[in-house]
């Protein structure tokens, strides 16, 4: 009777020599490709159970991406991603073989990664984070959403990984406040908004009623959901419309609702060819040509100008148009959104990460030059710098009223 643990301590040991061999190899070609710091983060990886499992997944002969950071972003990094060894590395590892991909922005590529730490991702489904790249109109390849750009600058292999050297650590994305903060330059009216607004809002987890900022239900209130953002440009074009909405909670509430999909994170490469129901209960419907994608609904069609702006617990999409739409239903919403949930929950007992690219390799009829120069535009559009997308600038007008759309279905966190 005392022979199976000693199997099962015999195979443990030998799965931990295994990886040991493994990270070996990938810490010479780490420091042969000039990102020898991260080498001393990635030798901690074997100590750690996560780590292990880590290690375990990628030595296992699929594909897969690694982002590996040079020694000067490591160097630059903030202490809050070097301190977690285990986490860091989770978010530079997407499982798949990119290599065929090529994707010039506004078209993103979107990779499910392994970083699916509670204390920093609340997907639908328990699903682990994305992280999305593509080509700018300087010809480099960039991953999106990161405080200190991050660019491409080398490519190497090492077995089955695929490791591209890139210029910054990637930082894992943050909440919506989080996110609204760091570019707060640009997002000064809406931020206020948000955080002024209040909703009534049905507490899941202890099943009490409370009234909530906008900015911490969009913070804690959601496990997996989409914004479509009026900029700030939008947004001052209806101004006067939009303070006579402020009067009548009803409206707003509905045309809030309107630009939100509830209960799952819909990335733009699965936008393509697909209509959604909002949590209003009205129909998103989506098109794309030489100038860009398109959202629309009722009788509004509004350019995604910065796609796949990553949330910890969803998505944003900037848009140019505020989404004025006040008619609700509120049993497609609900439909729509319990069976989100369901799925969610099927999801919840599979693998949480993708082999392959999120929704189409390449956003579909957008021709690359177009998507190219459209960059450039769509940068300058939204006011954001080098970050890329902006959650902040999605967030004032839409999303005040979605905890109580569907019964109060949202769950703080």
């Amino acid at each position: 009777m005392k022979l199976l643990p000693l199997y099962l301590l015999a195979v443990a040991t030998a799965a931990v020599a295994q990886n040991a061999t493994f990270l070996d190899g990938l810490m010479s070609t780490l420091e042969n490709a000039g990102a020898t710091s991260l080498t001393q983060i990635a030798s901690q990886l074997n100590g750690t159970s996560q780590g292990q499992y880590l290690l375990n997944s990628i030595s296992n002969g699929d594909a897969y991406v690694l982002f590996a950071p040079n020694d000067t972003a490591v160097s630059n990094a903030p202490s809050n991603l070097t301190s977690s060894p285990a986490d860091l590395f989770a978010y530079h590892v997407v499982h798949g073989n990119f290599s065929g991909q090529s994707t010039t922005y506004p078209n993103t590529t979107v990779g499910r990664t392994f970083l699916n730490d509670t204390t920093w991702v609340s997907l639908e489904g328990n699903k682990s984070q994305v992280v999305a790249w593509a080509t700018r109109s300087d010809g480099n390849v960039h991953v999106l959403n990161q405080r200190n750009d991050s660019t491409i600058t080398n490519v190497t292999t090492y077995g089955n990984l695929t490791i591209y050297i890139v210029s910054s650590v990637l930082e894992w994305p943050d909440n919506f406040s989080g996110t609204v903060n760091a570019d707060a330059p640009y997002l000064d009216g809406l931020s206020e908004l948000v955080s002024n607004v209040s909703q009534t809002f049905y507490n899941g987890s202890d099943g009490t009623t409370s009234n909530e900022t906008v900015s911490r239900i969009l913070d804690y209130g959601f496990k997996g959901f989409t914004l479509f953002a009026p900029n700030t440009t939008a947004i001052e074009a209806i101004g006067s419309s939009i303070t006579t909405y402020e009067q009548n909670a009803t409206l707003m509430q509905i045309i809030l609702s309107n630009h939100i999909i509830n209960g799952t994170s819909v990335y733009s490469p699965e936008l393509v060819g697909k209509s959604y129901i909002s949590a209003a209960g009205q129909t998103f419907s989506f098109h794309i040509n030489s100038t860009g994608q398109y959202v629309t609904m009722g009788s509004v069609t509004a350019r995604i100008l910065q796609p796949d702006v990553l949330l910890s617990n969803g998505v944003a999409h900037v848009i140019d148009q505020v989404l004025l739409d006040t008619e609700e239903n509120t049993g497609a919403a609900s439909s729509a959104y319990m069976c989100r949930v369901a799925s969610a929950t099927s999801a919840a007992g599979q693998s949480t990460t993708e082999t392959r690219a999120i929704g189409y390799s390449q956003t579909e009829g957008l021709a690359s030059g177009s998507g190219s120069s459209a960059s450039s535009t769509s940068s300058h559009s939204a006011g954001v710098a080098v970050r890329g997308p902006s959650a902040g600038q999605m967030a004032a007008l839409g999303f005040t009223a979605v905890g109580v759309v569907v019964g109060g279905f949202l769950a703080m966190a």
